[in-house]
């Protein structure tokens, strides 16, 4: 008699369940779990990052831009017509994160500011964070929204969209340990605001430092 394996018999028992679903049922189940796999591979990075970082860092301290959300200065560098930035609830690609929502205004770009103390001892700082565009937006042809990473007044880094698909992004920051940094989160229509549902999903800094 083979051995009792209860993961496959859960296994076996989703599948039964899968298919009872109807077509809309199974795309939306096929959209879940791409984002379970999405969590889990973030999840297994930042494990693999905390035990073993190619050069011998590990994580010892984070900061959430979310969480940080009402110290934060909210402002557009035009006028902000047509501009909304808040926390909540977004979805891209039929998956929900909790995100930072920043509709650029008709002209210039939403710009949410963080005045953020990094710790003594921080060998290292990267910031990591999930770009989309929240489901129902309607951007087509030359309709795209600028995101923007800025760190103490340079841009460090820059990305256009317009699908409504969140990725995920983890770049590099200058080692600013013991010292204040401004980390600025920008938006931009590139001259036509419609449809921009912009939103930064997970969006913290990571700092490492050496075992």
């Amino acid at each position: 008699m083979p051995d009792y394996d209860p993961r496959q018999e859960l296994l076996d028992s989703v599948v039964r369940r899968i298919g009872d679903l109807n077509e809309q049922s199974l795309l939306q189940l096929s959209q879940y779990i791409s984002y379970l796999k999405w969590q889990e591979e973030l999840w297994h990075s930042l494990l693999d990052d905390t035990e073993a970082d190619d050069d011998g860092l590990r994580i010892v301290w984070k900061f959430d831009l979310l969480d940080a959300f009402p110290e934060a200065r909210k402002e557009a560098t035009r006028e902000p017509d047509l501009m909304e930035v808040k926390v909540g609830v977004a979805s891209s690609g039929m998956i929900q994160q909790l995100a930072l929502w920043q509709h650029p205004p008709v002209v210039g770009s939403a710009v949410v500011e963080y005045e953020i103390h990094v710790p003594v001892g921080i060998d290292r700082l990267r910031m990591q964070f999930a770009i989309g565009i929240r489901d129902g937006a309607l951007m087509v042809g030359d309709n795209l929204c600028a995101f923007r990473v800025y760190v103490n007044g340079m841009r460090l880094w820059s990305m256009t969209k317009q699908s409504c698909l969140w990725e995920r992004y983890q770049i590099d920051l200058p080692n600013l340990s013991g010292q204040s940094v401004v980390v600025q989160l920008m938006t931009d229509s590139l001259g036509d605001n419609r449809w921009n549902w912009a939103a930064w999903a997970e969006p913290q800094l990571l700092g490492y430092a050496a075992e």
